[in-house]
């Protein structure tokens, strides 16, 4: 890949969220000379964009070592990077009594760790470029469903680190944000609903009370994501925004 005028990094969601910013951010996006690394699970390069300036990572998101990596080997090909998504998640459910250590370790890993172990990484490049942070959550931060221990647990995590480094980082010029996509249109999603007794009856439940009445895209939550990578949204911090057709305000 050629010196682009900015970079962007994606960890997680090669075949969801982060496959559609990747997307969004190669043909265009904030910035019409973008390099976009899109870094995942290795069996997940199918699923990423084949875009000539589109870069798959693989990435173990479960190693504390793998951001570190990730950021020098970037630092060595553009030598910037200007907006880092963390769209990395593991998600699971079972009920309370059968859920086991290894279960909880590995959603904390993904879901928490590797947020912070990212930011971290990344400090000295993003505040170079004056760069974004956004880390993705969910509106399980704010809402809660039953069996999802981990998942809420650690997602809701990221709220309270969103804070720390909105705080930290602000000085230096990076800014930090936090999104919580609800319910959307990713094979994450279409898994839940296919492992519920009554998959269609429980999405039209759930529809029923989005103001919206209906799912959202992975477009759409991209379009948000690249505006707060933008410079048109150059003061906006430490922001919690909803994408979620409105599920969570009422």
């Amino acid at each position: 890949m050629t010196r682009p005028t900015k970079t962007y990094a994606i960890i997680g969601g090669a075949a969801g969220l982060g496959g559609a910013l990747a997307r969004l951010l190669a043909a265009g996006g904030p910035d019409s000379n973008s390099a976009v690394w899109l870094a995942d699970e290795p069996g997940a390069a199918a699923a990423a964009p084949a875009l000539a300036n589109v870069a798959f990572h693989p990435m173990d998101l479960a190693d504390p070592a793998a951001p570190r990596a990730l950021v020098k080997t970037i630092t060595r090909r553009q030598g910037r990077l200007d907006g880092l998504v963390v769209a990395a998640s593991a998600m699971g459910g079972a009920p309370l009594a059968d859920w086991q250590a290894s279960d909880w370790d590995r959603a904390a890993a993904i879901n928490l760790r590797l947020p912070f172990l990212a930011a971290q990484a990344a400090q000295g490049l993003l505040t170079q470029s004056r760069g974004s942070l956004i880390l993705v959550s969910s509106t399980a931060t704010l809402r809660g469903q039953a069996q999802s221990h981990a998942y809420q647990a650690t997602k809701a995590g990221l709220a309270g680190l969103l804070r720390s480094l909105a705080a930290e980082l602000g000085p230096q010029g990076v800014r930090v944000n936090l999104v919580l996509p609800g319910w959307v249109e990713t094979p994450q999603t279409q898994d839940f609903w296919r492992a519920q007794p009554d998959p269609q009856g429980a999405r039209a439940a759930i529809d029923a009370r989005i103001p919206l009445r209906r799912h959202g895209s992975a477009e759409e939550v991209a379009a948000a994501m690249a505006w707060l990578l933008s410079d048109a949204a150059s003061y906006v911090t430490g922001a919690t925004i909803p994408l979620d057709g409105g599920d969570t305000a009422v």
